[in-house]
């Protein structure tokens, strides 16, 4: 059984500042790039592609949409993010979610909130941490918008502990 999931990477150059942001903060994160999840992670056995073949036709048929990295925010005392301000990515998501294995309940569906991870404490970062990283945040990652041109399909890289790209399913061309 191999993981995947699907999400939408904000491109250069703020995909890279928010790398190295992470980065002064030890990489507190899922040792993946920064991302904002669409489907969440879940487990698959055999070729991708009987779960990728309706992703596609899902992608397809949605045009490209503008999103917003906006201000820091908290799920509890244990996660930090940047808020996603979207229509589209809700419809992405419900186009897509409920085509893919497994169950994020509490996750997905209506309970779906968009937003781009920047460290969990989990992953070794105190509340004191997260506390200076929310702070920094603030002033070192200001808002910045994008067009969402395509889906990207994560999985898991079980030798290196990483999610790594495995390909990218374009939006229906302007």
């Amino acid at each position: 059984m191999s993981g995947y999931f699907f999400a939408v990477v904000p491109p250069e150059p703020t995909l890279g500042a928010i790398e190295a942001f992470r980065t002064r903060w030890g990489n507190p994160h899922h040792n993946v790039e920064p991302h904002v999840t669409v489907k969440a992670p879940f487990e698959w056995d055999g070729s991708p592609e009987p779960f990728l073949a309706p992703a596609r036709a899902a992608c397809a048929a949605l045009r490209p949409f503008a999103a917003r990295l906006g201000a820091p925010a908290r799920f509890g005392s244990a996660v930090l993010y940047l808020t996603v301000e979207s229509p589209g990515l809700m419809l992405l998501h419900k186009a897509v979610a409920p085509l893919m294995p497994g169950d994020a309940r509490g996750h997905e569906g209506d309970a779906y909130t968009p937003h781009l991870t920047l460290a969990v404490s989990r992953f070794g970062i105190s509340a004191e941490g997260l506390d200076r990283m929310e702070s920094e945040a603030r002033t070192e990652l200001p808002p910045a918008s994008f067009t969402v041109t395509a889906l990207r399909c994560y999985q898991r890289e079980q030798k290196q502990d990483r999610w790594m790209p495995l390909c990218d399913l374009p939006l229906s061309p302007v």
